[in-house]
């Protein structure tokens, strides 16, 4: 074996020996790890609208207030270090002054739920709005602030498992209301 051949098998070894320990140090400390997907949100029919009726009556004239929703802004984040789930929306409602109506102002409550992949409701928050409508019109529209609901998790990739609900806090009577005559 000649000093040449002999130094060409090293080589060889040694480039295999190289690519074997790039292989097993593959992964990069300073490589950025991927970020779980944010819930869903969803906009129940039975509770996406709101019509407040003046006493007991249920006919078009005894409209107050009817409100719907308009959509809504979102985002998540993850705290990877304490393992929790950061969810920040902030709905859009749009409403209309009836005929029933008594001032330029009105208030109704909404509610953002977050349900667990197991189809549990683990947080609910309900907040009020107060919504002023200008002299010359009866429609209005409201972003509400920016509502937070966090909730840890044993493994951050069951986030995007988790389900975010936004709807008028209702009384039995309008939710009553609203699965019989709301939309489908």
């Amino acid at each position: 074996m000649t000093i040449a051949n002999g130094l060409r098998r090293v080589c060889a070894l040694g480039m295999l020996l190289l690519v074997g320990v790039l292989a097993a140090c593959s992964s990069n400390p300073f490589e950025e790890k991927p970020i779980p997907a944010c819930p869903r949100a969803f906009l129940p029919n039975d509770t996406a609208k709101l019509v407040q009726f003046r006493g007991d009556g249920k006919d078009l004239t005894d409209v107050i207030l009817e409100a719907e929703f308009d959509g809504y802004l979102g985002d998540c984040g993850y705290d990877l270090d304490d393992k929790v789930l950061n969810v920040i929306i902030s709905p859009v409602i749009r409403a209309e002054l009836g005929p029933a109506a008594q001032g330029r102002a009105a208030k109704l409550q909404y509610f953002v739920a977050l349900k667990d992949p197991t189809g549990e409701f683990i947080q609910k928050s309900v907040f009020d709005v107060s919504m002023a409508f200008p002299n010359n019109l009866n429609l209005a529209r409201y972003r509400d602030e920016q509502v937070t609901l966090n909730v840890s998790l044993d493994d951050l990739w069951a986030g995007p498992d988790y389900e975010i609900y936004l709807g008028f806090q209702l009384s039995a009577d309008q939710l009553d209301y609203n699965r019989r005559f709301g939309k489908n």
